[in-house]
């Protein structure tokens, strides 16, 4: 099955909180881009499982918006630094063929990372807006193969 892990799209630092970052206009800009221009890629997208950090949920908006699949309850096991077990065990219990996760750094760095590695130690760059597509049986530690990264 596919699962694809997307870092949130460019976010500024005008918020009186790290969970009140919204999307800049420029990363509104690019992602609106890059989802237009993967639109095949995106294809098997079933769902959109966001973090409820205000920058991933408008992400998440954006990838609803253009391609027309549900958008499911944020989840706080992806925020930007929780424990990459737990949010392991919470993508278990979410899991579903293509479904697309938006969360943050460092976590879905060291998400990917884990899924294709076995372990978090080298985790995998992701900009902002960047989509890993992993296919895999069940989603744990060293069973996923990297089919292919986009970037905005």
């Amino acid at each position: 099955m596919k699962l694809y892990l997307m870092r949130h799209g460019e976010a500024g630092f005008d918020a009186p909180s790290d969970f009140d970052r919204s999307l800049t206009e420029r990363g509104i800009m690019a992602l609106d881009r890059m989802l237009s221009r993967e639109r095949a890629v995106l294809d098997d997208v079933s769902a959109v499982l966001p973090s409820p950090y205000l920058r991933a949920r408008q992400t998440a908006d954006r990838v609803v918006s253009h391609l027309g699949v549900p958008l499911l309850e944020p989840n706080t096991a992806f925020i930007p630094d929780i424990d990459t077990r737990l949010a392991l065990a919470a993508l278990e219990s979410s899991m579903l063929d293509g479904l697309l996760l938006v969360s943050h750094q460092p976590l879905i760095g060291k998400l990917v990372a884990t899924l294709i590695e076995g372990d978090a130690r080298r985790p995998e760059p992701m900009l902002p807006g960047a989509v890993a597509i992993l296919e895999l049986d069940w989603p744990a530690a060293g069973l996923a193969t990297l089919l292919k990264k986009l970037h905005v």
